[in-house]
């Protein structure tokens, strides 16, 4: 982030921090990029601001479709431990893997765009209830979006997993690189989130970093980046490793972090290399090969989508029966995150607790509120 933009430049990226609707933040980030020169030190800059203005369009589109009409069939109420949705191009597979995984019926045909709306299902993975959605295809078989791509995008925003769908046979590579991009345009990223930076604006005080981890760059470069869009006093709070990118990105594109997995379904007709291919493009995104018709990798994709939603199973057990159906719970959840969920007065009351399972090193341990769990301990809480 270059410290001598122009002043014009940096009060229209002022303006953009002030700006309330989508129109006026449109309005101010073109005129700072008409206002920034284009030159090296810029190129990252200007990159974020036409990434941020392509995103605040593809928003103003979804928004006013949404207006157009007036029953919204994209609405599904999460049900289970979490809602999964399955996205990709059209005739990727998408129906087939949802009857293959799930109770659901949905239409299947070789037909494109045949899913019009959200279709749910339930997946049962060991005990745990994962509702999966089906949503209309954004990408239509030559990659051009559909009329459902906005919309679809925008419901995938509020899943607890986006499970990303590709036709093996039709150039995986190639459907994975478009379906990131539009992502990317959406103000979604899938890489794994390095640090939390929290801004609170003050009336005074100047710029003061608190950082519990580090930054990775200039301190200085971080002020002059706050003080160029408008903020002069603010406590900017720092948990992990930050970069001068991932403050321009808290700052200017305002990106959402979202888990994700990959399929590349009908793996039997891809062509040699195609997987190593995928796995290239995706990076941190684990990416399972199946066939829905021919059922192969079906059970190695349910434990994957288990696995990537970060879900553990505890069991409880009182006069020492053990409960058939687990709580599900985040990973790294503690003994009173547990008592918390069973009951709020029962996590006040509890004196200790006994676990068995992977978490304690003798079976029957008797460990405190904050000893951390792990998938399949059964645990019996003592008041």
């Amino acid at each position: 982030m270059p410290a001598n933009l122009p002043a014009e430049a940096e009060r229209a990226l002022a303006k953009y921090q002030v700006a309330r609707t989508i129109e006026e933040k449109i309005r101010a980030l073109e005129e700072a990029l008409s206002l920034i020169p284009d030159h090296k030190g810029t190129e990252k800059l200007r990159g974020r601001i036409k990434r941020r203005i392509a995103e605040l369009r593809r928003e103003a589109e979804r928004k006013a479709s949404l207006r157009a009409v007036r029953r919204d069939y994209f609405h599904v109420p999460k049900e289970g431990a979490a809602q999964v949705v399955l996205i990709g191009a059209a005739n990727s597979g998408k129906s087939s893997l949802l009857r293959a995984l799930t109770n659901a019926r949905p239409q299947v045909t070789h037909y494109p765009l045949t899913t019009t709306t959200p279709v749910p299902g339930m997946m049962l993975y060991d005990g745990v209830e994962i509702q999966l959605v089906e949503l209309p295809a954004i990408l239509t078989e030559d990659l051009e979006e559909t009329q459902f791509t906005n919309r679809s995008i925008g419901f995938s925003k509020n899943a607890d997993l986006i499970l990303i769908i590709l036709n093996g046979a039709r150039d995986p590579a190639s459907q994975l690189e478009k379906i990131l991009e539009i992502y990317d345009e959406s103000g979604v990223s899938f890489r794994r989130k390095r640090c939390e930076i929290e801004i609170e604006k003050k009336d005074s005080g100047g710029i003061r970093l608190v950082v519990f981890g580090s930054i990775r760059g200039d301190v200085k470069e971080v002020e002059d980046l706050l003080r160029s869009i408008g903020i002069r006093n603010a406590v900017v709070k720092v948990r992990g490793e930050a970069s001068i990118e991932d403050f321009e990105e808290a700052v200017i594109r305002e990106m959402i972090h979202k888990r994700a997995l990959i399929a590349v379904n009908k793996i039997d007709q891809a062509a040699p290399g195609a997987l190593d291919d995928v796995r290239s493009i995706a990076g941190e995104i684990p990416v399972v090969a199946v066939s829905a018709e021919r059922g192969a990798g079906l059970d190695d994709l349910r434990k994957a989508i288990f696995e990537s939603l970060n879900l553990m199973r505890i069991y409880t057990r009182k006069a020492g029966a053990t409960s058939d159906k687990p709580i599900i719970l985040p990973r790294n959840s503690t003994v009173k995150d547990l008592a918390e969920v069973i009951h709020k007065d029962f996590a006040e009351r509890m004196k200790y607790a006994r676990v068995w399972g992977r978490s304690v090193k003798v079976q029957g341990q008797r460990v405190g509120p904050d000893h951390v769990l792990e998938d399949g301990d059964i645990v019996e809480i003592k008041i």
